[in-house]
């Protein structure tokens, strides 16, 4: 990729982080770019609209734009179109959030979510929420079935989790997950599981999870229903029954 491109590409994933205000010499820093060229880059992104120069502190922040790319593509995304339903239909089963992500270089991002009656929580806020790759168990499905290609990119974001896991305990993990079909995650007073999804001809495009607290534990229609679940978006999406 062309440098220019690729570093301007860099600096919107730094302000894209947080949504928060940064100066030239911060973006300097954590970019590991002279000054000068992001100075130039940031000019750019402003003048394209993908950036706005705040006053009056004068520094950098997303622009809302970035929702018009996205809102796009989620509108198209077959994945929500055809899982949206079933959401709903799940989570109101189980009295419980249920998130639908899709696999992004090999990372988990929620794409749809529902939220229990009563319960708490922005829908409009997780959306775009990118997922950990091991304290997540959506994640942990989408690492499991990406492609050798991501590996590089998962291995990179991996060595900045903590704490530390070692890559034959890590393989193993996903071996599991591949086989059993399910990913669990019990730390931090929560306990998760999550099913990957497939479109036709058995290709992966994403994950179904939910969570519960480790006081009520997991249920097991919750085990249950996500697998369920994710056997009926799948074939929504094409995948025969017996694949």
């Amino acid at each position: 990729m062309n440098n220019t491109l690729s570093n301007g590409f860099r600096l919107l994933e730094l302000l894209s982080q947080d949504g928060g205000e940064y100066s030239v010499k911060e973006l300097s820093g954590l970019a590991g770019l002279p000054p000068s060229h992001v100075c130039r880059l940031l000019k750019t992104l402003v003048q394209a609209g993908y950036l706005e120069q705040r006053a009056p502190s004068r520094k950098y922040q997303v622009s809302l734009k970035l929702l018009e790319l996205s809102q796009a593509r989620l509108m198209k995304l077959d994945l929500r179109l055809h899982g949206h339903c079933f959401v709903v239909e799940l989570g109101q089963q189980l009295k419980a959030p249920v998130f639908l992500s899709a696999p992004c270089q090999g990372r988990s991002i929620v794409v749809d979510v529902t939220w229990p009656t009563g319960a708490g929580g922005d829908p409009v806020l997780v959306v775009g929420q990118v997922h950990s790759i091991r304290h997540s168990a959506c994640g942990k499905v989408c690492a499991a079935f990406s492609s050798n290609e991501e590996r590089a990119l998962l291995d990179e974001a991996l060595s900045q989790e903590t704490p530390p896991l070692s890559p034959e305990a890590w393989e193993a993990e996903l071996a599991r997950i591949r086989v059993t079909g399910l990913a669990v995650r019990r730390e931090d007073g929560l306990v998760a599981v999550a099913a990957p999804i497939f479109r036709a001809g058995g290709v992966f495009c994403g994950a179904i999870g939910t969570f519960f607290s480790e006081e009520v534990g997991l249920p097991r229609e919750a085990e249950e229903g996500i697998r369920r679940t994710a056997r009926a978006i799948s074939f929504a999406l094409g995948q025969s029954v017996s694949s």
